[in-house]
């Protein structure tokens, strides 16, 4: 498709450069079939009729999606409205099956759209802008300021949306909005020094340390970092020829395997092992513990059943029984054997055991409050789904694991102030209604305990298998299993099959008739 522009006139004022973007020729289905040589009538031309209809549609129906949305706009920067902000975020969240941080996030976007950018709107609402194109506006202009916004509606909708093909809506959209960045002041690069945790993306028990900061500041860091492995791993190789002390054997891997660390290793094990210097500032103890939880049969070797970090992020089991044999002190929470339920303690006091806290970390590692995802290890307190009655405990609510669950502060806070109201149904789930007056409620099943009756039969089925791996792993580092395989008789192709060679061979016999 061909399209056509006039050249950017010179800037008036505070106004971006003018320009006229629009396509030679009307995008319609009539067109499309006329370009694509397509047979009039045909299943390839309904089709392509139908698919553009959709599209449209589709617009239309996302307008209308934001129309329902904006009224739950509260303004931001009135802290007297914190409330009502987390109690209309936490109704879509539930509405939309979404977190709440992304609830707040359409919410705000729905009222940009139709209160600060009502000519694109209109464009979407008509069919002519689609969807993700409105998206992408959205998103690029949360910076900005109102009047900035105002300024990008009006040059967008005055754009040929029907018609232009989505790389030149993209490339017009980034120079107008590189007209308004670069018109802002620049950011200080000392002010976006931090440290941040990023997950991997999957449950692989991997994470990343994120250090952000000045150009030469962290180019700095990297290469000091970089001599310090570099050194560290010269020492190791001439303390292995020489037969001296290894410096930095921190787990005694380099004399086992006769080898220095990869600079890669170094690297890590400078920044994760070494003490950091803080200028002779005491750095107190962590506040909090992490809980890794372990599947007992895990934890004694008989399944691979993954661990999980603060009861949410799967571990490898091989990890979680390397990390929990450096710990001096484990801690166990007993449940029944069968329904995994927590044992029953009398529950006359306000304050739950310590044994009931360990098992609420457990079961609630995010916070109760239906699509909120902070963490219940900081910032999360014990709460009384049904209220405690300090005057008189038999009447209120019992201090018992039925009746408790562990809730972010801040939504803590919007229980207390009844805008949101748990009740725990007879079978463990808990029914939330959010508002006052109320303006949703759900149901959330309780979560389910970790070693059900089929998890714990394939632990116990897989305890000769994991025997099996512990010995041929010990063989082969003995040299045993390379004897084996040169005292066997010589491999038959024919018999063992052709597509094999003669280790694999060795090795599949090895699998199916052990020679023990």
């Amino acid at each position: 498709m061909t399209v056509t522009q006039s050249r950017p006139v010179g800037r008036t004022g505070d106004a971006p450069p003018a320009a006229r973007v629009r396509a030679r020729s009307p995008l319609t289905p009539e067109s499309m079939i006329t370009r694509g040589k397509l047979e009039t009538g045909s299943a390839d031309a309904a089709a392509i009729s139908r698919m553009m209809a959709a599209e449209r549609e589709e617009s239309r129906r996302h307008a209308r999606h934001l129309l329902d949305l904006a009224p739950f706009w509260i303004d931001h920067e009135d802290p007297d409205l914190s409330e009502d902000r987390e109690e209309r975020s936490l109704a879509i969240a539930i509405a939309l099956r979404t977190t709440t941080a992304r609830a707040s996030y359409r919410i705000r976007d729905a009222y940009i759209a139709i209160a600060e950018m009502p000519r694109t709107f209109a464009r979407l609402a008509a069919g002519d802008m689609p969807k993700g194109w409105h998206q992408r506006l959205l998103k690029s202009v949360r910076e900005f300021t109102a009047f900035q916004r105002a300024q990008v509606d009006e040059y967008v909708a005055a754009w040929d949306l029907a018609s232009i093909p989505a790389d030149r809506f993209q490339d017009e959209l980034r120079q107008l909005v590189s007209w308004f960045e670069r018109e802002e002041p620049r950011h200080c690069p000392e002010h976006s020094r931090d440290v941040t945790v990023e997950s991997s993306g999957r449950d692989d028990g991997i994470a990343c340390l994120r250090v952000s900061g000045p150009i030469p500041e962290i180019l700095a860091l990297a290469r000091r970092i970089d001599a310090a492995a570099k050194a560290v791993q010269a020492g190791q190789r001439h303390a292995l020829e020489d037969a001296a002390p290894i410096p930095f054997d921190l787990d005694g891997e380099v004399a086992r395997d006769g080898g220095a660390m990869t600079l890669a290793a170094l690297r890590y094990a400078i920044i994760h092992r070494t003490l950091l210097d803080t200028a002779g500032v005491e750095v107190p103890a962590p506040r909090h513990r992490v809980n890794i939880v372990v599947p007992v049969l895990t934890m004694m070797g008989l399944d691979d059943t993954p661990a999980t970090y603060d009861g949410v992020t799967p571990l490898p089991a091989g990890m979680a029984r390397k990390l929990a044999e450096s710990e001096p002190v484990w801690h166990r929470v007993f449940t029944a054997p069968v329904s995994g339920a927590f044992l029953p303690l009398p529950a006359q006091r306000y304050r739950p055991t310590p044994e009931m806290v360990e098992h609420l970390r457990l079961t609630t590692p995010r916070c109760a409050v239906p699509g909120c995802t902070k963490g219940t290890t900081d910032d999360a307190e014990n709460d009384h789904i049904e209220e405690f009655d300090h005057a008189h405990p038999e009447r209120g609510g019992p201090t018992s694991i039925d009746n408790l669950h562990r809730l972010h502060w801040g939504h803590h806070d919007l229980k207390t102030a009844r805008r949101v109201d748990p009740v725990r149904e007879p079978d463990g789930s808990t029914t939330w209604t959010v508002g006052s007056p109320p303006l949703i409620s759900t149901k959330v099943s309780p979560r389910p305990d970790l070693a059900t009756p089929r998890v714990a039969t394939a632990m116990r089925e897989s305890w000769e298998h994991y025997q099996w791996l512990c010995m041929t792993e010990e063989m082969e580092r003995n040299g045993e299993v390379e004897r084996i395989f040169r005292e066997w008789d010589p491999i038959d192709t024919a018999v063992e099959g052709a597509h094999h060679d003669e280790d694999a061979a060795r090795r599949a016999r090895w699998d199916t008739d052990p020679p023990f």
